[in-house]
């Protein structure tokens, strides 16, 4: 790694950490690229030289998470493995629920589920080509994933975790039985 790199890292850390400090107070629309430049301590043209705008920003941070909340998976582990996958879902969500509840708060609220269920889609079409064109396959997978979140967001420290996931993981395995 050569110091360009380095300089370039330490820029977009800079960025990133001053995005998330204006976005933990204020809308995504509210932010001026002005202010996160001055937090960040970078230049206007420095910021633009790392993305278009300040959406653009969201989006590539957003996308991050994305990909940090989802568990590597295949087509078998929604079939075969749901215990598994929705602990892993769990686990992700609760590492990162700080961070998804700043950057995908306000106007963005519902985008973040919405991505991880995309993300998931796309990932298991790329093992198995037939998911695309199986429906019940695509609504049991939004089905288990937009419950396990909403079942997450609502009931995360009421019941113990172990008990929760196995308990989602029996009714996505009862789901995957519905053939229609």
């Amino acid at each position: 790694m050569g110091f360009l790199d380095i300089r370039i890292e330490k820029t977009e850390r800079a960025i990133k950490q001053a995005f998330m400090e204006l976005r933990a107070q204020k809308p995504l629309e509210k932010i001026k690229v002005k202010e996160l430049c001055d937090l960040a301590c970078i230049n206007k043209s420095t910021f633009y030289a790392h993305y278009q705008d300040i959406y653009a920003l969201a989006n590539a941070m957003e996308d991050e998470m994305v990909v940090e909340s989802l568990p590597q998976l295949t087509a078998r582990d929604v079939s075969e493995r749901t215990e598994w996958l929705t602990r892993e879902m769990f686990r992700a969500f609760t590492r990162n629920q700080t961070e998804i509840g700043i950057l995908f708060s306000g106007s963005r609220q519902g985008l973040f589920i919405n991505r991880v269920e995309a993300a998931m889609s796309k990932c298991i079409s790329e093992s198995d080509p037939s998911f695309d064109a199986d429906v019940v396959r695509k609504i049991v997978l939004s089905f288990c994933v937009q419950g396990c979140y909403y079942t997450f967001t609502s009931y995360c420290g009421q019941m113990d975790e172990k008990r929760l996931v196995a308990l989602l993981a029996s009714i996505a395995r009862a789901a995957q039985k519905i053939r229609m």
